[in-house]
Protein backbone atom coordinates (compact mmCIF):
# COMPACT_ATOMS: atom_id res chain seq x y z
CA UNK A 1 0.00 0.00 0.00
CA UNK A 2 1.21 3.34 -0.61
CA UNK A 3 0.75 6.53 1.41
CA UNK A 4 -2.00 7.92 2.72
CA UNK A 5 -3.90 11.08 3.95
CA UNK A 6 -6.43 10.43 7.50
CA UNK A 7 -9.03 12.93 8.05
CA UNK A 8 -9.22 13.50 11.93
CA UNK A 9 -12.59 15.29 12.38
CA UNK A 10 -14.04 17.09 14.87
CA UNK A 11 -10.41 17.25 17.05
CA UNK A 12 -11.86 19.54 20.36
CA UNK A 13 -9.53 21.37 22.33
CA UNK A 14 -11.03 21.49 26.37
CA UNK A 15 -8.20 24.61 26.56
CA UNK A 16 -9.36 26.55 23.45
CA UNK A 17 -13.35 25.65 23.61
CA UNK A 18 -13.26 24.76 19.69
CA UNK A 19 -12.82 21.98 17.35
CA UNK A 20 -11.25 21.51 14.01
CA UNK A 21 -9.69 19.24 11.70
CA UNK A 22 -6.17 17.89 11.50
CA UNK A 23 -5.35 15.88 8.91
CA UNK A 24 -2.36 13.35 9.08
CA UNK A 25 -0.29 12.01 5.87
CA UNK A 26 1.44 8.80 6.81
CA UNK A 27 4.24 7.54 4.40
CA UNK A 28 4.29 5.07 2.11
CA UNK A 29 5.76 2.60 3.98
CA UNK A 30 3.69 2.89 7.21
CA UNK A 31 1.78 -0.13 6.35
CA UNK A 32 3.92 -2.59 5.93
CA UNK A 33 6.91 -1.60 8.56
CA UNK A 34 5.01 -2.44 11.30
CA UNK A 35 7.62 -1.70 13.75
CA UNK A 36 9.09 1.41 12.52
CA UNK A 37 8.63 4.76 13.72
CA UNK A 38 8.56 8.25 11.95
CA UNK A 39 9.65 11.79 12.82
CA UNK A 40 6.51 13.86 13.08
CA UNK A 41 6.40 17.18 11.31
CA UNK A 42 3.85 19.50 12.71
CA UNK A 43 2.05 21.81 9.79
CA UNK A 44 -0.08 25.25 10.79
CA UNK A 45 -2.93 26.11 8.31
CA UNK A 46 -3.30 22.38 7.65
CA UNK A 47 -6.10 22.67 5.14
CA UNK A 48 -3.44 24.12 2.57
CA UNK A 49 -0.86 21.27 3.08
CA UNK A 50 -2.26 18.64 0.73
CA UNK A 51 -5.76 20.17 -0.84
CA UNK A 52 -6.76 23.72 -2.21
CA UNK A 53 -9.75 25.19 -1.41
CA UNK A 54 -11.63 29.13 -1.67
CA UNK A 55 -9.14 30.50 0.55
CA UNK A 56 -5.54 29.49 -1.16
CA UNK A 57 -3.94 26.97 -3.09
CA UNK A 58 -2.02 23.82 -1.52
CA UNK A 59 1.51 23.14 -0.99
CA UNK A 60 1.07 19.71 -1.98
CA UNK A 61 3.40 18.81 1.16
CA UNK A 62 2.66 15.01 0.40
CA UNK A 63 3.99 14.96 -2.90
CA UNK A 64 7.06 16.91 -1.83
CA UNK A 65 8.06 14.82 0.84
CA UNK A 66 7.37 11.77 -1.02
CA UNK A 67 10.00 12.98 -3.85
CA UNK A 68 12.41 14.00 -1.79
CA UNK A 69 12.08 10.57 0.33
CA UNK A 70 12.02 8.40 -2.98
CA UNK A 71 15.27 10.27 -4.45
CA UNK A 72 16.92 9.08 -1.04
CA UNK A 73 17.56 12.74 -0.03
CA UNK A 74 14.72 12.79 2.69
CA UNK A 75 13.54 10.35 5.88
CA UNK A 76 9.90 9.66 5.45
CA UNK A 77 8.09 11.81 7.91
CA UNK A 78 4.56 11.87 9.34
CA UNK A 79 2.91 15.55 8.43
CA UNK A 80 0.42 16.59 10.93
CA UNK A 81 -1.75 19.46 8.94
CA UNK A 82 -3.29 20.93 12.17
CA UNK A 83 -6.33 23.24 10.40
CA UNK A 84 -6.71 26.84 11.14
CA UNK A 85 -9.92 28.50 11.64
CA UNK A 86 -10.92 31.49 9.90
CA UNK A 87 -12.50 33.75 12.48
CA UNK A 88 -9.90 32.52 15.08
CA UNK A 89 -6.93 32.50 13.06
CA UNK A 90 -5.81 35.97 14.06
CA UNK A 91 -6.18 35.11 17.70
CA UNK A 92 -4.21 31.62 18.14
CA UNK A 93 -1.39 32.49 16.29
CA UNK A 94 -0.61 35.41 17.84
CA UNK A 95 0.84 34.75 22.00
CA UNK A 96 0.40 37.86 23.95
CA UNK A 97 2.13 40.74 23.06
CA UNK A 98 1.55 44.67 23.23
CA UNK A 99 2.10 44.96 19.71
CA UNK A 100 -0.28 43.00 18.81
CA UNK A 101 -3.13 44.06 21.13
CA UNK A 102 -1.93 47.94 19.17
CA UNK A 103 -2.31 46.78 16.34
CA UNK A 104 -5.32 44.20 15.59
CA UNK A 105 -7.06 44.83 19.22
CA UNK A 106 -7.49 41.57 19.56
CA UNK A 107 -7.05 38.99 22.58
CA UNK A 108 -4.34 36.52 21.87
CA UNK A 109 -4.30 32.67 22.25
CA UNK A 110 -1.27 31.52 20.91
CA UNK A 111 -0.21 30.69 24.67
CA UNK A 112 -3.34 28.59 24.36
CA UNK A 113 -3.00 27.31 21.05
CA UNK A 114 0.47 26.07 21.91
CA UNK A 115 -1.34 24.37 24.92
CA UNK A 116 -3.56 22.61 22.37
CA UNK A 117 -0.38 21.26 20.41
CA UNK A 118 1.48 20.21 23.01
CA UNK A 119 -0.87 19.07 25.69
CA UNK A 120 -4.06 17.40 23.46
CA UNK A 121 -2.69 17.32 20.11
CA UNK A 122 0.80 15.67 20.43
CA UNK A 123 0.04 13.10 23.48
CA UNK A 124 -2.99 11.72 20.84
CA UNK A 125 -0.86 11.93 18.13
CA UNK A 126 1.82 9.94 19.68
CA UNK A 127 -0.86 7.51 20.92
CA UNK A 128 -2.53 6.91 17.54
CA UNK A 129 0.26 6.67 15.21
CA UNK A 130 3.76 4.60 15.43
CA UNK A 131 5.69 8.40 15.86
CA UNK A 132 9.60 9.13 17.17
CA UNK A 133 8.27 11.71 19.96
CA UNK A 134 11.48 12.90 21.20
CA UNK A 135 11.88 16.38 20.61
CA UNK A 136 14.61 15.48 18.12
CA UNK A 137 12.50 13.90 15.56
CA UNK A 138 9.22 16.91 16.18
CA UNK A 139 9.44 19.40 14.10
CA UNK A 140 7.33 22.64 13.28
CA UNK A 141 6.17 24.77 10.34
CA UNK A 142 4.14 27.61 9.32
CA UNK A 143 3.95 30.89 7.23
CA UNK A 144 3.20 34.06 7.86
CA UNK A 145 1.18 34.30 11.36
CA UNK A 146 1.84 30.45 11.35
CA UNK A 147 5.33 31.17 10.61
CA UNK A 148 5.21 33.49 13.50
CA UNK A 149 3.40 31.25 16.23
CA UNK A 150 5.41 28.33 15.56
CA UNK A 151 8.54 30.60 15.92
CA UNK A 152 6.99 31.30 19.65
CA UNK A 153 5.68 27.88 20.20
CA UNK A 154 9.54 26.07 19.15
CA UNK A 155 11.60 29.23 21.07
CA UNK A 156 9.04 28.97 24.58
CA UNK A 157 9.22 24.87 24.01
CA UNK A 158 12.64 23.51 22.58
CA UNK A 159 12.00 20.49 25.07
CA UNK A 160 8.73 19.62 22.69
CA UNK A 161 10.09 21.25 19.47
CA UNK A 162 13.92 20.34 18.25
CA UNK A 163 13.69 21.94 14.61
CA UNK A 164 11.21 24.82 13.19
CA UNK A 165 10.88 25.80 9.82
CA UNK A 166 9.70 29.71 9.45
CA UNK A 167 8.53 30.89 5.95
CA UNK A 168 7.49 34.67 5.72
CA UNK A 169 6.77 35.09 9.29
CA UNK A 170 4.37 38.23 10.35
CA UNK A 171 7.11 39.63 12.01
CA UNK A 172 6.13 43.70 11.61
CA UNK A 173 2.80 45.27 11.54
CA UNK A 174 3.21 47.81 8.36
CA UNK A 175 1.07 50.19 8.12
CA UNK A 176 1.47 53.15 4.65
CA UNK A 177 0.21 56.54 5.70
CA UNK A 178 -1.10 59.03 3.09
CA UNK A 179 -0.32 62.58 4.48
CA UNK A 180 -3.38 64.81 4.20
CA UNK A 181 -1.22 67.47 3.58
CA UNK A 182 2.26 68.85 2.87
CA UNK A 183 2.34 70.09 7.14
CA UNK A 184 2.00 66.50 7.93
CA UNK A 185 4.51 65.47 10.91
CA UNK A 186 3.69 61.68 10.48
CA UNK A 187 6.40 58.97 9.54
CA UNK A 188 5.33 57.61 5.82
CA UNK A 189 5.47 53.96 7.36
CA UNK A 190 4.98 52.58 10.55
CA UNK A 191 6.11 49.75 12.43
CA UNK A 192 4.69 47.90 14.91
CA UNK A 193 7.20 44.84 16.30
CA UNK A 194 4.66 41.47 16.50
CA UNK A 195 7.51 39.27 18.00
CA UNK A 196 8.88 38.28 21.61
CA UNK A 197 13.23 38.23 21.30
CA UNK A 198 15.23 35.46 22.85
CA UNK A 199 18.76 36.89 23.76
CA UNK A 200 19.75 33.33 24.73
CA UNK A 201 19.65 30.54 21.91
CA UNK A 202 17.47 27.47 23.46
CA UNK A 203 19.95 24.05 23.40
CA UNK A 204 19.72 22.57 20.47
CA UNK A 205 17.36 23.77 18.71
CA UNK A 206 17.82 24.32 14.63
CA UNK A 207 16.02 26.95 12.62
CA UNK A 208 14.75 27.60 8.57
CA UNK A 209 13.69 30.98 7.89
CA UNK A 210 13.09 32.47 4.51
CA UNK A 211 11.48 35.08 3.25
CA UNK A 212 10.22 36.31 -0.58
CA UNK A 213 11.53 39.01 -2.47
CA UNK A 214 8.20 40.07 -3.64
CA UNK A 215 6.04 40.12 -0.86
CA UNK A 216 5.23 44.03 -0.33
CA UNK A 217 5.45 45.33 3.23
CA UNK A 218 6.67 42.27 4.86
CA UNK A 219 9.96 42.98 4.07
CA UNK A 220 13.42 40.97 3.94
CA UNK A 221 14.70 44.27 5.54
CA UNK A 222 12.85 43.17 8.54
CA UNK A 223 13.86 39.47 8.03
CA UNK A 224 17.66 40.58 8.45
CA UNK A 225 16.67 41.55 11.85
CA UNK A 226 15.01 38.91 13.19
CA UNK A 227 17.86 36.60 11.71
CA UNK A 228 20.29 39.01 13.18
CA UNK A 229 18.96 38.94 16.79
CA UNK A 230 19.14 35.08 16.23
CA UNK A 231 22.94 35.20 15.54
CA UNK A 232 23.49 37.09 18.12
CA UNK A 233 21.63 34.79 20.63
CA UNK A 234 23.75 32.48 19.59
CA UNK A 235 22.90 30.62 16.56
CA UNK A 236 25.47 29.90 13.67
CA UNK A 237 24.39 30.33 9.94
CA UNK A 238 25.36 27.29 7.80
CA UNK A 239 24.74 24.78 10.33
CA UNK A 240 21.68 25.35 13.07
CA UNK A 241 20.19 28.54 11.22
CA UNK A 242 19.35 28.54 7.75
CA UNK A 243 18.20 31.37 5.14
CA UNK A 244 16.36 31.75 2.17
CA UNK A 245 16.16 35.09 0.19
CA UNK A 246 13.24 34.12 -2.48
CA UNK A 247 13.52 36.80 -4.48
CA UNK A 248 10.75 36.71 -7.18
CA UNK A 249 8.18 34.90 -4.62
CA UNK A 250 5.45 36.53 -3.18
CA UNK A 251 3.33 35.76 -0.46
CA UNK A 252 1.39 33.34 -1.46
CA UNK A 253 0.64 29.02 -0.73
CA UNK A 254 2.29 28.56 -4.46
CA UNK A 255 5.07 30.32 -3.53
CA UNK A 256 5.63 28.84 -0.42
CA UNK A 257 5.35 25.46 -1.86
CA UNK A 258 7.67 26.04 -4.40
CA UNK A 259 10.56 26.44 -2.22
CA UNK A 260 8.88 23.81 0.32
CA UNK A 261 11.67 21.18 -0.67
CA UNK A 262 14.44 23.63 1.32
CA UNK A 263 13.48 23.41 4.51
CA UNK A 264 12.40 19.96 4.36
CA UNK A 265 15.72 19.01 3.50
CA UNK A 266 16.96 20.49 6.31
CA UNK A 267 14.85 19.38 8.74
CA UNK A 268 14.91 15.88 7.78
CA UNK A 269 17.41 14.92 4.81
CA UNK A 270 20.11 15.84 3.55
CA UNK A 271 21.35 18.81 1.85
CA UNK A 272 23.87 17.66 -0.42
CA UNK A 273 27.04 19.61 -1.70
CA UNK A 274 27.35 23.25 -2.84
CA UNK A 275 27.19 23.39 -6.69
CA UNK A 276 27.15 27.16 -7.97
CA UNK A 277 26.88 30.37 -6.25
CA UNK A 278 25.41 33.42 -7.73
CA UNK A 279 26.34 37.21 -6.13
CA UNK A 280 23.87 39.51 -7.77
CA UNK A 281 21.73 42.38 -6.11
CA UNK A 282 20.96 45.99 -6.24
CA UNK A 283 23.51 47.85 -8.42
CA UNK A 284 23.83 50.95 -7.24
CA UNK A 285 24.15 52.62 -3.38
CA UNK A 286 24.59 55.82 -1.98
CA UNK A 287 27.22 57.13 0.32
CA UNK A 288 24.37 58.98 2.52
CA UNK A 289 20.92 57.12 2.72
CA UNK A 290 19.40 53.60 1.78
CA UNK A 291 21.55 50.95 3.45
CA UNK A 292 22.13 47.31 1.22
CA UNK A 293 23.00 44.12 2.03
CA UNK A 294 24.49 41.54 -0.61
CA UNK A 295 23.13 37.87 -0.22
CA UNK A 296 24.68 35.23 -2.08
CA UNK A 297 22.73 32.29 -3.26
CA UNK A 298 23.99 28.70 -2.90
CA UNK A 299 22.61 26.03 -4.76
CA UNK A 300 23.70 22.34 -3.59
CA UNK A 301 23.76 19.42 -5.67
CA UNK A 302 20.54 18.23 -4.21
CA UNK A 303 18.58 21.62 -5.43
CA UNK A 304 18.31 22.66 -2.01
CA UNK A 305 19.14 26.54 -1.30
CA UNK A 306 20.32 28.91 0.99
CA UNK A 307 21.19 32.55 0.83
CA UNK A 308 24.52 33.56 2.78
CA UNK A 309 24.30 35.59 6.05
CA UNK A 310 27.99 35.70 6.36
CA UNK A 311 30.05 34.74 3.87
CA UNK A 312 33.92 36.25 2.72
CA UNK A 313 34.17 39.24 0.20
CA UNK A 314 36.96 41.04 -1.32
CA UNK A 315 36.46 44.65 -2.82
CA UNK A 316 38.36 46.49 -6.12
CA UNK A 317 39.68 49.46 -5.39
CA UNK A 318 39.02 49.08 -1.69
CA UNK A 319 39.01 53.04 -1.52
CA UNK A 320 36.12 52.94 -3.09
CA UNK A 321 33.60 50.31 -0.63
CA UNK A 322 33.82 47.60 1.82
CA UNK A 323 31.71 44.99 2.46
CA UNK A 324 31.52 43.13 6.01
CA UNK A 325 31.54 39.43 6.38
CA UNK A 326 27.53 40.15 6.99
CA UNK A 327 27.32 41.23 3.85
CA UNK A 328 27.06 45.08 4.63
CA UNK A 329 28.24 47.31 2.10
CA UNK A 330 30.03 50.20 3.38
CA UNK A 331 29.95 52.70 0.56
CA UNK A 332 33.35 55.27 1.00
CA UNK A 333 33.59 57.01 -2.09
CA UNK A 334 31.83 57.72 -5.23
CA UNK A 335 32.85 55.41 -8.19
CA UNK A 336 32.62 51.68 -9.25
CA UNK A 337 34.04 49.02 -7.42
CA UNK A 338 33.95 45.07 -8.07
CA UNK A 339 32.90 42.95 -5.06
CA UNK A 340 33.86 39.12 -5.16
CA UNK A 341 33.10 36.36 -2.89
CA UNK A 342 34.18 32.96 -1.90
CA UNK A 343 32.38 30.09 -0.53
CA UNK A 344 33.07 26.01 -0.17
CA UNK A 345 35.03 26.44 -3.32
CA UNK A 346 32.68 28.72 -5.23
CA UNK A 347 33.26 32.00 -6.43
CA UNK A 348 31.12 34.77 -7.77
CA UNK A 349 31.83 38.61 -8.20
CA UNK A 350 29.59 42.02 -9.57
CA UNK A 351 30.00 45.54 -9.89
CA UNK A 352 28.49 48.19 -7.71
CA UNK A 353 28.61 52.15 -8.21
CA UNK A 354 28.28 54.39 -5.55
CA UNK A 355 26.53 57.59 -5.95
CA UNK A 356 26.19 60.39 -3.65
CA UNK A 357 22.82 59.38 -1.97
CA UNK A 358 20.06 56.89 -2.53
CA UNK A 359 17.15 57.81 -0.29
CA UNK A 360 15.36 55.37 2.16
CA UNK A 361 12.07 55.96 0.46
CA UNK A 362 10.90 56.13 -2.78
CA UNK A 363 7.52 58.29 -4.24
CA UNK A 364 5.00 55.70 -5.97
CA UNK A 365 1.56 56.71 -7.31
CA UNK A 366 -1.10 54.42 -7.59
CA UNK A 367 -4.74 54.80 -9.14
CA UNK A 368 -7.38 52.45 -9.62
CA UNK A 369 -10.89 51.88 -11.55
CA UNK A 370 -13.33 49.77 -10.76
CA UNK A 371 -16.20 48.04 -11.92
CA UNK A 372 -19.60 50.22 -11.32
CA UNK A 373 -21.07 46.98 -9.42
CA UNK A 374 -18.09 47.86 -6.55
CA UNK A 375 -19.75 48.57 -3.56
CA UNK A 376 -19.66 52.62 -2.74
CA UNK A 377 -18.00 52.02 0.46
CA UNK A 378 -15.46 49.24 -0.34
CA UNK A 379 -12.14 49.86 1.19
CA UNK A 380 -10.02 49.02 -2.23
CA UNK A 381 -6.55 47.75 -1.68
CA UNK A 382 -3.10 47.12 -4.16
CA UNK A 383 -0.75 46.18 -1.64
CA UNK A 384 -2.19 48.74 0.74
CA UNK A 385 -4.95 50.70 1.14
CA UNK A 386 -5.66 53.46 -1.83
CA UNK A 387 -7.81 56.19 -0.62
CA UNK A 388 -10.94 56.71 -2.69
CA UNK A 389 -11.62 59.85 -4.60
CA UNK A 390 -15.23 59.23 -6.22
CA UNK A 391 -17.27 56.58 -6.95
CA UNK A 392 -14.98 54.37 -9.59
CA UNK A 393 -12.29 55.90 -9.01
CA UNK A 394 -9.34 55.47 -5.99
CA UNK A 395 -5.35 57.17 -6.13
CA UNK A 396 -2.61 57.64 -3.55
CA UNK A 397 0.47 58.80 -3.56
CA UNK A 398 2.93 57.63 -1.15
CA UNK A 399 6.58 57.16 0.63
CA UNK A 400 7.06 53.66 0.41
CA UNK A 401 10.64 52.18 1.51
CA UNK A 402 13.23 51.41 -1.35
CA UNK A 403 13.77 48.37 -3.27
CA UNK A 404 10.51 46.73 -1.68
CA UNK A 405 8.61 44.33 -4.32
CA UNK A 406 4.94 43.43 -4.75
CA UNK A 407 2.64 40.83 -6.63
CA UNK A 408 -0.50 41.66 -5.72
CA UNK A 409 -4.15 41.23 -7.09
CA UNK A 410 -6.45 44.28 -6.63
CA UNK A 411 -8.93 43.33 -3.66
CA UNK A 412 -12.10 44.99 -1.92
CA UNK A 413 -11.87 43.47 1.11
CA UNK A 414 -11.05 40.40 2.46
CA UNK A 415 -11.52 37.32 -0.09
CA UNK A 416 -12.70 39.68 -2.66
CA UNK A 417 -9.87 39.97 -5.26
CA UNK A 418 -9.93 41.07 -9.28
CA UNK A 419 -11.02 38.44 -11.40
CA UNK A 420 -7.45 38.40 -13.26
CA UNK A 421 -5.27 35.31 -14.20
CA UNK A 422 -1.72 36.38 -12.86
CA UNK A 423 -0.86 39.27 -10.52
CA UNK A 424 0.55 42.48 -10.78
CA UNK A 425 4.18 43.45 -9.87
CA UNK A 426 5.95 46.36 -9.04
CA UNK A 427 8.81 47.58 -6.80
CA UNK A 428 9.96 50.08 -5.34
CA UNK A 429 13.54 50.55 -7.05
CA UNK A 430 12.68 53.67 -8.66
CA UNK A 431 9.39 56.24 -8.03
CA UNK A 432 7.01 55.58 -10.23
CA UNK A 433 3.21 55.45 -11.39
CA UNK A 434 0.80 53.36 -11.44
CA UNK A 435 -3.04 53.10 -12.39
CA UNK A 436 -4.68 49.50 -12.25
CA UNK A 437 -8.25 49.07 -13.89
CA UNK A 438 -10.01 46.20 -12.50
CA UNK A 439 -12.86 44.49 -15.19
CA UNK A 440 -14.38 42.54 -12.51
CA UNK A 441 -14.30 40.69 -8.85
CA UNK A 442 -13.83 37.15 -8.35
CA UNK A 443 -17.11 35.76 -7.12
CA UNK A 444 -19.35 38.92 -6.86
CA UNK A 445 -22.55 38.70 -5.05
CA UNK A 446 -23.00 42.51 -6.76
CA UNK A 447 -21.92 41.77 -10.33
CA UNK A 448 -24.80 41.32 -12.40
CA UNK A 449 -24.95 38.21 -14.57
CA UNK A 450 -26.19 38.12 -17.95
Amino acid sequence: MGAKIITLANVYSKLLDISREVYVYLPPSYEKAKNRRYPVLYAQDGQHMFASDAKGDSWEMHQTAERLSREGRMNEVIIVAVSSISDQRAAEYFHDHPGVREAFHTTCKGELYERFLIEELKPMIDNKFRTLPDREHTAMIGSSAGGLVSYHIAFRRPDVFGQVAILSPFLVQTVVNEPEDGTSKQEPVYEQKLYHSYPVKPPGLRVWVDIGGAEGLIMPRQVRIFVDELIASGFTPGEDLMFLLDEEAGHAQTDWAKRLHNPLLYLFGEIGHPRSLKLAGRGRVGLQGHRVWLYPKVTYDTGFEISLLQAEYTVAPPEVLGVGSDGLIVPLAEGEAEIAVNFGGLADSMRIEVIPELSDHVQIEISVTVPPSTPADARIHAGFEIPKVRDGFYQGSFLLPRDLGFEVKVSRGFGFHERRETSRRFDTSEPVRLHFIVEEWEDDPFEKKG
